[in-house]
């Protein structure tokens, strides 16, 4: 497949695109039996109202036509194109592999997608300025967070004595050096090799008034040696069940402090997926959701990155390399630019 990678310039074609979206109320609650019901341009599966893909994006210029009649879709323009499949969570959005927070579904020759994903995840990146709130964050103040620490080493790979938490600082500090090049204020949660429980490590980013908190991760499987790849987490939105939560669960109701930036959240996790996996050239492993505690806790946007896997020989020998993570810090730096832009792009208009 032919990948169309997203360019800082992306923002201002996709705004000149937009028809702007009127804002809609979310359900309140899921219902724990799915049921679908309702026709027209909305249906309703598990309690949620769902889209008519075709109809909603419509709205931004992007064509409807089956890939596999009733199976799969394609929505396309000149800028953006969206693959959806029935009963599949998986999208593909230019190229990057992004998870949903439910699964489409196909009904009456159409392919239907979630309200909230719909209004927090396709809405804040193919038309940022018609999210009606919260307003667009602004981009002062940055916390880094390199995870792990102390006695907490994270993953490992033992055979080659490589830990992730000297990693994960080593790349928070090429990160800051880069950030403040360009005129932001940097916030690091830990600059030494020391222990700090998770609450503090938002803590820090909230008093700071950050505007935004990147946390770096390396990742690991036991008894899956080549797993490899990097994938990017934000947090999960209310009313949704997270990436790896197989079913609904009660938690997946409560609001915490992390979805209040849940449109700015998507628009941040989709630049920083984009630029890691085009700068690192490895595996994509998905754009997803959790309920991390940084990210569950943080007032500001927030994003997880986990860069590749160390359980992987051949990925921790590259991890391992000075010119990985200087790449790696690089792409996160990247990220922050195009974001930044995404969001300048709002206020302005």
């Amino acid at each position: 497949m032919i990948r169309l990678r997203h360019t800082s310039l992306m923002s201002a074609a996709f705004a000149a695109l937009i028809l702007l979206v009127s804002s809609s109320a979310l359900a309140g609650s899921a219902a724990s039996k799915t049921t679908i019901s309702g026709s027209g341009n909305t249906i309703q599966v598990a309690g949620i109202g769902d889209l008519d893909a075709r109809a909603f994006f419509a709205r931004f210029g992007l064509k409807a036509a089956w890939i596999e009649r009733g199976q799969s879709m394609r929505l396309q323009s000149s800028v953006a194109r969206i693959e959806i499949e029935d009963d599949k969570r998986d999208v593909n959005i230019n190229g990057l592999r992004v998870l949903m927070g439910e699964p489409a579904v196909e009904r009456d020759g159409t392919i239907y997608i979630s309200r909230i994903d719909a209004e927090k995840l396709f809405l804040p990146l193919l038309s940022p300025s018609s999210v009606a709130s919260p307003a667009p964050p602004a981009l002062r103040v940055i916390a880094i967070d390199a995870g792990h620490g102390g006695q907490d080493t994270g993953t490992q790979n033992k055979a080659f004595k490589l830990d992730e938490k000297t990693f994960t600082l080593d790349v928070a500090m090429r990160l800051r050096a880069l950030l403040v090049q360009q005129g932001y204020k940097v916030v690091m949660t830990r600059t030494d090799d020391r222990f700090v429980e998770l609450p503090r490590r938002a803590e820090i980013a909230n008093k700071a008034g950050a505007d935004l908190f990147i946390s770096i991760h390396f990742n690991a499987v036991a008894g899956s040696p080549t797993v490899r790849g990097s994938e990017t987490y934000v947090m999960t939105p209310q009313y949704q069940r997270s990436t790896s939560s197989p079913k609904r669960d009660a938690s997946d109701n409560v609001r915490n402090p992390g979805n209040l930036n849940d449109p700015w959240n998507a628009l941040l996790g989709y630049h920083m997926h984009n630029q890691v996996i085009d700068s690192l050239r490895g595996e994509d492993r998905g754009f997803k959701r959790a309920r991390f505690a940084v990210l569950r806790l943080v007032n500001s946007p927030a994003v997880l990155i986990e860069a590749g896997y160390l359980s992987n020989n051949d990925e921790a020998r590259r991890i391992a390399t000075p010119a990985y993570r200087a790449a790696l810090a690089e792409a996160l730096a990247q990220g922050v630019r195009a974001y930044g832009l995404a969001i300048t792009t709002t206020k302005t208009r």
